[in-house]
């Protein structure tokens, strides 16, 4: 695979120097999580599926033969279009074993993001479901693959499948011997796509190295071991669920707990049935859960650490989960770029766990930068986060471009982050440089959006932004300006960006019909001055 790396030789060999870096991959963690304890608990998943530590490897070996009878080698691109499946943990494993790089795809892509993203990625083998949440994805793989000239095999788990994809089990199908591919801790373990700032997303590399470090970061800061529990239900496709769910309980030796449609009666239940002690997924969901009628009747005593990510922490929020559970809520920044880059420990005072996204983990650089990028601004002031370190990925794959414009020379990522820094290190997140819209930790571009919506032959001009939601943060409202005589409502709008393969949650939720939009004397438009106007009632905004 041809990376854009910019992480300089220099400061690869500073970082196996300090030990920030161990050239290790996931399978020296597994291997050894196998070897000490094969009959503990490895999986539990949404399905009923219980799987041990040694059951895992027994079907980790199966999957790793299975894939490399289907021609996978070192170095070849896996892509998982998977819900949280016990399946997706098989696989990612084992195209680890065989050297080749697994590409996460969130189930919630559809052919627009998924023709442009496996193109791109190069994508030999592909694993999907047959039908989830009511989409027949072999159907649509069906029309897409045509196009897809890498793609030798789809594999398809559950029902039947179309013409020429075989069933998942193929893969179990017999075990046999494989040679030793030879790991570097530099390979590219990981090719993960962002949910989009941009028009088009980009493909985020992850080492050995990167990946392992942010997890065993994480148990060091947080002291998990293999006693923890880690219960994950946000999407195991995103970077979240991928680092913090699936890639952090296999680091540590501990069980991992999938939960795959969000339910708050069904998250109190599995928590207090799994005992599970350790969470990374976002803010809203600790919300419901202490908003919940019945949360009383429930024991969630295990439950010691929530790693709030996406959306900053209400004092009384981190109050209440202290008083009604006894779990301490932990403010955290990361992207899909370097999954994280601060956070704080949990015996740090309240107002640096709730009110601050934490600071710079160990071994790694926080910045504020100037608007040109080339100053960095005292404690206080407002600029543009920008972080260095071994956590940092290794540039976009096949985007020169993109990757010059994002990962610096000398080692800065910047992260178009509004942020603050405090005389501490510790920072906080205060807005973003571009325009995306941040529903429930998925970002839409709305550039993506807007350009798909202004080919509608009604609409004249039209402008997307973020409306507050309490349970996702933020949605996204349409605002349109029509052609003289024309008429349009939102469901015309949803169903022909549905026409075109764009994902569901990207769609606008609302909509507000406009006679002209606000300007600048630059001649942009006036997007905050729209959302004010909304929010006060001077423009009316529709649901349907």
């Amino acid at each position: 695979m041809s990376a854009c790396a910019v992480t300089q030789a220099e400061k690869q060999r500073h970082y196996l120097q300090t030990g920030d870096w161990a050239n290790e991959t996931l399978l020296d963690y597994f291997d050894s999580a196998v070897s000490r304890d094969p009959g503990k608990t490895a999986i539990v998943a949404p399905d009923g599926v219980r799987l041990t530590y040694g059951e895992l490897a027994e079907q980790v070996d199966r999957a790793a033969f299975g894939l490399a009878s289907a021609g996978i080698s070192k170095g070849d691109v896996v892509s998982l279009q998977l819900p949280n499946c016990a399946e997706f943990i098989v696989l990612h494993l084992a195209a680890t074993r065989l050297g080749a790089i697994t590409n996460p795809l969130l189930p919630n892509y559809r052919a627009k993001e998924l023709g442009y993203i496996l193109k791109c990625a190069g994508t030999k083998v592909l694993v999907t479901m047959q039908n989830y949440r009511g989409f027949a994805f072999d159907a649509m793989y069906a029309d897409l693959w045509p196009n897809l000239p890498n793609l030798s095999k789809i594999y398809v788990v559950g029902g039947s499948a179309c013409e020429g994809m075989r069933p998942y089990d193929d893969i179990l199908v017999r075990k046999g011997n494989l040679s030793d591919v030879g790991h570097d801790g530099n390979d590219i373990t990981a090719l993960i796509f962002t949910s989009g700032t941009e028009s088009s997303p980009k493909g985020a590399l992850h080492s050995h190295n990167t990946a392992m470090f942010s997890t065993k970061e994480m148990a060091r800061l947080l002291n998990l071991t293999s006693d923890d529990v880690v219960w994950m239900p946000s999407p195991i496709a995103h970077g979240t669920g991928f680092e913090w769910g699936v890639r952090q309980a296999i680091t540590v030796g501990g069980t991992l707990v999938l939960q795959d449609v969000w339910n708050t009666e069904d998250a109190l239940r599995l928590i207090e049935a799994e005992r599970c002690t350790f969470v990374l997924s976002a803010t809203t969901f600790m919300t419901m859960l202490l908003e919940s009628p019945s949360l009383g009747s429930h024991d969630l005593s295990s439950l010691r650490i929530f790693g709030c990510a996406g959306a900053p922490i209400p004092r009384v929020l981190g109050e209440r989960a202290r008083r009604d559970i006894g779990c301490t809520l932990i403010g955290m920044w990361g992207m899909t770029e370097c999954f994280v880059g601060s956070a704080s420990a949990p015996d740090m005072p309240d107002d640096k766990l709730w009110a601050t996204d934490g600071r710079s983990v160990k071994g790694g650089e926080l910045a504020i930068f100037d608007k040109s990028r080339s100053s960095i601004l005292s404690p206080g002031d407002v600029g543009e986060l920008a972080t260095r370190g071994p956590h940092v990925a290794l540039g976009y794959f096949n985007d020169p471009e993109r990757t010059a414009a994002t990962f610096r020379a000398d080692g800065w990522l910047f992260t178009n982050d509004l942020a603050v820094m405090d005389e501490d290190g510790f920072i906080r997140i205060v807005g973003r440089m571009k325009e995306v819209i941040n529903r429930g930790g998925l970002k839409i571009s709305v550039r993506e959006i807007e350009d798909l919506i202004a080919d509608l032959p009604e609409v004249d001009q039209v402008a997307l932004v973020p409306v507050p939601d309490a349970r996702l943060g933020e949605k996204s409202c349409a605002c349109i300006v029509l052609r003289q005589g024309q008429h349009a409502a939102l469901s015309d709008i949803v169903r022909f960006l549905e026409q075109r393969g764009l994902a569901k949650y990207k769609l606008p939720e609302f909509v507000a019909f406009v006679d002209a939009f606000p300007m600048t004397p630059s001649g942009k438009i006036q997007r905050s001055k729209l959302r004010d106007d909304i929010l006060a009632g001077l423009i009316d905004m529709h649901s349907s």
